[in-house]
Parts: C-alpha cells; sequence; structure tokens
C-alpha cells in the first residue's frame, strides 16, 4: 500500500560520494494493508496526500542535444483481448464494463536474445467464484523486435487458466528479467480474494518465453492471510551462475505493524527458494523494492521507506549471495500525492534501480511542491558512492511511474506525463549516451494522448476510475535499443463498442 503523509520537513541536498541520512528521529506509521497489485482491495487513493504547497526540488540534468527516436506503437494484445460479459450462466456478472475488452495493465518487459517478453496484469479470465473478470499473469512473446506479439497466461496460478489452473483465485504485481541465454523469469503475487491466501510465485522459462513452469516461493494459508500479505515483488537474475539456475525475489511482508522488505534466493532454477530474511532491520516501515544482481554475484536492492515526513530510497548491497545486507538511505524523497490533483487514479513514489557492470541507475517521481518530477541519480562504483539527484522528466503538469534500463553505457527511462492535468496522460522518454552524466530532452513516445476515464472502470459497484497499474515498464536489448511497455487507453478496432480499454502498448527508443 502507498503511504502519504500530511506534513514535510526541510532536509539537505545529497551530495556526491554522501549518504542521505534523515536529521530526524524515524517513526513508524502502518495503515492496515489489502489485497495489492490489482484494483479491487488495493492501495486505494489517499486522503491524506501530501500539501500541494510543500515539496523538494532537484535541478535538471545536464542536455546533451541528442534526441531520441521512436518506433511505431503496437497494441501487444490486439485481438487477442476478450469482451466482458454481463451474464454468464444466466448469472449477472460483477462487472462495470460489460462489452468493453478486458483491461491489461501495470507493465514489465525484459529482452534475452531475439526474444521480448512482456507482462501484465491481464484480466482476460472470468473466475466463478468471484463472478468477476479478475487478473492473472499474462505473458507476451515477441520474436521480430517487438513488431508483432503472441499472449498467454502463466500456467499454475490461477483456477481460472483453462489449459494449466492453479490454486489462487487472481495474480498481479507483474515481474519479468531476462537470465541466462533463453531463459526469463516471471515473478507474480497470487492470492485469493475471498479467503486471503496469498503467495509469492516465480515462472521459469527455458526457451525463450514459449513455455513456463511456476513454483511458489512463500504460500500463506487463508487462517493467517489476515494477518500476513506478501506484496510487490520484484525478481532478479543472477548472471555469475553459469547454470542460469540462480535468481533472487524481494517483495514487502506485511505483518502487524511492520511492512519489512524480505528476500529469498533459489539455486535450482527455482524449484525451491530460501525461507525470507530481512533486507534491513533498521527499515522496517516500507514498499517498493527492485533488485538486480552484479555480475560477480553481488545482490543490489532498492525500496521507499516511511520516515513519517520526508521519505527516502534506501539502498541495501549483499557480497555474500544474499545471506547478508547493509542497508543505508541515499536520498529523500517527497511523496507525490496520490491521487495527483485534479486526477482519480492512485499512484507513487517508489524508486526503481538498474545496473550496467558497475554502475547503478535509480530513478523515483518527486513532488516539488506544484508537480512531479522524475528525478536521477547513479553510483559508478557499485553503490559506495552516489550523485547527486537531478530532474531528467520535468516541466508542466506531472512526471510520474519512471522507469530505468541500461546497458553498454546506454541509459533509457520512461514515465507517465500527466501535463495537461485531470486524467489524461501520455508516455514520455529520455536517454543518455554517456551513463547518465547527460540526458536527452523528453520526447513523446505513445502516438495518441489516454483518457482514464475512457478505460475500464474497476472496485464493482462503485465502478471507479482508479487504476492503471503501478508501474511502467522499458528493457534494452543486445542491440542498444530500447522498449517500452506500458497502460494505454485510446480507441481500438478490437473493441466491438468502438471503445477504449486499457491495452499493453509498445514501441521502440533508439
Amino acid at each position: 500500500m502507498v503511504k502519504q503523509f500530511g506534513f514535510v520537513i526541510a532536509v539537505l541536498p545529497v551530495l556526491a560520494g554522501t549518504a542521505f541520512m534523515p536529521a530526524f528521529a524515524a517513526t513508524t506509521t502502518s495503515t492496515p494493508f489489502a489485497l495489492s497489485g490489482l484494483a479491487a482491495e488495493s492501495r486505494q487513493p489517499s486522503t491524506a496526500s501530501l500539501p500541494v504547497t510543500n515539496g523538494l526540488t532537484y535541478p535538471g540534468a545536464a542536455l546533451s542535444g541528442a534526441t531520441v527516436s521512436v518506433g511505431t506503437n503496437v497494441d501487444v494484445i490486439g485481438s487477442s483481448d476478450v469482451t466482458q460479459q454481463g451474464v454468464i450462466d444466466g448469472v449477472s456478472v460483477k462487472t462495470c464494463n460489460p462489452g468493453k475488452n478486458t483491461a491489461q495493465n501495470e507493465t514489465t518487459i525484459a529482452a534475452n536474445g531475439s526474444s521480448l517478453v512482456g507482462g501484465a496484469d491481464d484480466y482476460r479470465l472470468y473466475e466463478p467464484s468471484e463472478n468477476r473478470y479478475d487478473a492473472s499473469g499474462g505473458f507476451y512473446l515477441s520474436t521480430d523486435g517487438g513488431s508483432q506479439w503472441t499472449a498467454g497466461f502463466l500456467p499454475g496460478l490461477v483456477r481460472a487458466n483453462p489449459i494449466a489452473p492453479g490454486p489462487y483465485e487472481s495474480a498481479g504485481d507483474p515481474a519479468v528479467v531476462a537470465g541466462s541465454p533463453g531463459v526469463f523469469w516471471y515473478a507474480d503475487l497470487a492470492f485469493d480474494r475471498t479467503d486471503f491466501a496469498n503467495s509469492v510465485a516465480v515462472s521459469r522459462s527455458t526457451d525463450g518465453g514459449m513455455t513456463w513452469t511456476t513454483h511458489f516461493v512463500v504460500q500463506t494459508p487463508s487462517n493467517q492471510g489476515k494477518g500476513l500479505f506478501n506484496d510487490k515483488e520484484w525478481i532478479g537474475a543472477d548472471p555469475s551462475d553459469a547454470t542460469g539456475n540462480t535468481a533472487y525475489v524481494a517483495w514487502t511482508e506485511f505483518e502487524g505493524a511492520s511492512s519489512a522488505i524480505v528476500i529469498s534466493k533459489t539455486t535450482d532454477g527455482g524449484v525451491t527458494w530460501t525461507p525470507p530474511q530481512l533486507v534491513s532491520t533498521q527499515f522496517t516501515d516500507s514498499q517498493g523494492a527492485t533488485v538486480v544482481v552484479g555480475p560477480t554475484g553481488t545482490v543490489y536492492v532498492t525500496f521507499e521507506t516511511f520516515l513519517g515526513r520526508t521519505d527516502a530510497v534506501v539502498f541495501a548491497v549483499s557480497t555474500d549471495g544474499g545471506a547478508s545486507f547493509s542497508s543505508r538511505a541515499i536520498a529523500p524523497i517527497q511523496d507525490i500525492p496520490s491521487p495527483l490533483p485534479g486526477a482519480t487514479f492512485r499512484d507513487d513514489s517508489f524508486p526503481t534501480l538498474a545496473l550496467d557492470g558497475s554502475t547503478l541507475h535509480v530513478v523515483w517521481s518527486n513532488w516539488n511542491g506544484s508537480n512531479a518530477d522524475v528525478v536521477y541519480m547513479r553510483s559508478t562504483d557499485g553503490g559506495a558512492n552516489w550523485s547527486s539527484p537531478v530532474t531528467i522528466g520535468g516541466g508542466a503538469g506531472d512526471q510520474f511511474f519512471p522507469w530505468i534500463a541500461a546497458r553498454s553505457g546506454k541509459v533509457f527511462a520512461t514515465w507517465f506525463d500527466r501535463a495537461g492535468g485531470g486524467d489524461s496522460y501520455t508516455i514520455a522518454g529520455v536517454s543518455s549516451a554517456d551513463g547518465g552524466m547527460t540526458w536527452t530532452a523528453p520526447a513523446t513516445v505513445s502516438t495518441a494522448t489516454s483518457n482514464v476515464l475512457d478505460g475500464n472502470q474497476f472496485q464493482f459497484p462503485s465502478c471507479l476510475y482508479s487504476f492503471i497499474g503501478d508501474y511502467n515498464a522499458i528493457t534494452l536489448d543486445s542491440s542498444g535499443v530500447a522498449h517500452a511497455l506500458w497502460t494505454d487507453i485510446r480507441k481500438n478496432h478490437f473493441d466491438g463498442s468502438g471503445g477504449a480499454d486499457q491495452d499493453a502498448f509498445t514501441a521502440t527508443l533508439s
């Protein structure tokens, strides 16, 4: 759940080579959690958002003078989408969108060799126990650089999967990463809305994303599910393992007053996992972990910690295969309001992390006092020292849900751009050819404006336009071309109503 606070204090700017340390005592403020990853029972828009008069402004990044070239926008679900029925087997379905195509939102993408694999919360499956269309782990495969896509569902997750059913009603919070040649890892939450059983699941493909097997990292039974919920996971593959069998999953474990970041490891291709252990004993009111693994097996994790006033980006590192971590706050975060002023959908300020050799790249959305900016910082020595944060996405309106990817000195980032205010947005992106020292000016990636009020409604029977996913996605392939994947809402010819729904769209950036 996204935690927002009503007060802010001044903090010192981050200096190159130093770590941000809050000048006040950390306080723990916990909100009872609900089911995450999906819209209906999840992180709701806060009524205690930050005052719009307070904020923290970071200077603009140095500009390179180069430009970003954007390719054709492609709908990865296309004609494979499903039209929601108002009545099934004589029973009125609990849907806010009869006659409209189902949603695909909250995107993730990875490149490995000639394959691209995308993922999303995919609502094409009808779950009888809930009498509603609910989400599962949708995957989308392209073998031609992103021009054409096939769509499928991960096996062994949800009951409604007609080919390979699993034990749960729903799944979400997708996270796809590339491993050794031909290997993709796909992490998910899987859970029941009706009895609170929940889990962290990992699916693995060894044939470039064509077929998958699924195992569970942890499974919380229904009798414990009201008191312990596993939320917002991310996965990182270990390139130092020549067998390609080692990976790590980090997530938030909500239990009592604690929302701590934990991590688990597999060394047998995801069949078995170590018991979850704390990433940090200091920052136990946190969420939004991303994990990456370096070429020699060093494990890096970032997340947002909630300090009661101004929050912080926390960086954690393990040099002993995840057995122990050191962690510290490296930059202040001024949380963006949720929802943003004039908007209806929820958002967050979770940092995201990318790794290129020994250089780490972090982005997040930060409230500057009047709107939201995308802020960036980097470390060129494996996290020992960090640059001062700079703004790479600012200007009119709000820039939020950023994601970042890096490879061979190139860095790309994309985000949602609400320059016009209200519930409309486009997707914007920037690039750096020098490892994050200088950046292009933002380019518009999406060729159409999305209006949330044209898309899918959630939270039956209130039917609010409150959810477009909680993050965005971008990856870099071996040729240096970036591939963005985002939640798009535009009128399309696949919807028989002639309207719009939430679809996952992609485009190249170079």
